[in-house]
């Protein structure tokens, strides 16, 4: 077995794993948005932000596997899609499980993206109703020197 392949079906058995949990950590999110779960929010975000490093150095990593094994640009090697790398693994096993991973990997992206726009408009609707509550409280009025 190629160790350009054994590297590079190592790797993205990692990234699915980031994205993963990506994943579940929105899920988590958006049952804190509705639970106005402030602190578990706060402990959310942070994992996130960490997570996010860690997907760009993953993609990075990635990108530098892919560059040293075929020998090409780097935005070359950060356009080429899974679909294009699984003509050039030569192991059948490998070859398959890259092909469920990019499947799979698509699905997680899709239930990513879904729960990003659904956790958006909880966020969107808890500022909305916060405005209200502290303009009746404030009458509208300014308050330390702010408009509410």
């Amino acid at each position: 077995m190629n160790s350009m392949e054994q590297q590079l079906y190592g790797h993205l058995r990692f990234e699915q794993q980031l994205l993963e949990e990506l994943v579940r950590l929105a899920r988590k999110q958006q049952t804190a948005l509705v639970n106005y779960n402030v602190t578990e929010l706060e402990e959310i975000t942070a994992f996130q932000d960490e997570l996010i490093k860690n997907v760009r150095n993953a993609e990075e990593k990635r990108i530098n596997l892919i560059t040293a094994w075929f020998g090409i640009s780097r935005k070359d090697a950060a356009n080429l899609r899974l679909s294009s790398l699984e003509q050039y693994i030569k192991n059948e096993d490998i070859s398959y499980d890259i092909k469920n991973m990019r499947e799979n990997m698509n699905d997680l992206l899709e239930q990513l993206q879904n729960l990003n726009i659904t956790n958006n408009l909880l966020i969107n609707r808890a500022n909305a109703g916060i405005k209200e509550i502290v303009t009746a409280i404030t009458g509208g009025k300014s308050v330390c020197n702010a408009t509410v």
